[in-house]
């Protein structure tokens, strides 16, 4: 699974998979659903997603290290994405932020 943060730093926060057929997403759903979280499955274009929302995550968070650290990780990498991004738009002529913009 994916994390991926909605709507930038006020947000929320999802693990998700995607898949084009049914019947995986439906297992993989059933195979969270045992372990724990609510699952949710839906579709968007010609895939399944299936997704474990914020709640739930940060439930598993608070049992399982490796998760923890993951999310710890993606949301430490989003911020320096974000802060990498002002410092572009507050110097866009600059040569150095042209290349790396």
């Amino acid at each position: 699974m994916y994390l991926h943060l909605v709507n930038g730093r006020g947000g929320s926060l999802l693990a998700e998979h995607y898949t084009r057929d049914v019947g995986k997403a439906l297992a993989i759903a059933g195979r969270l659903e045992s372990a724990g979280p609510r699952p949710n499955v839906t579709r968007s274009g010609p895939n399944y997603v299936v997704y474990i929302a914020m709640a739930d995550l940060l439930g598993l968070a608070e049992k399982d290290e490796a998760i923890r650290k993951a999310i710890a990780l993606y949301l430490a990498e989003k911020e320096r994405h974000a802060e990498a991004e002002g410092v572009c738009r507050k110097n866009p002529e600059h040569p150095f932020f042209i290349a790396m913009c």
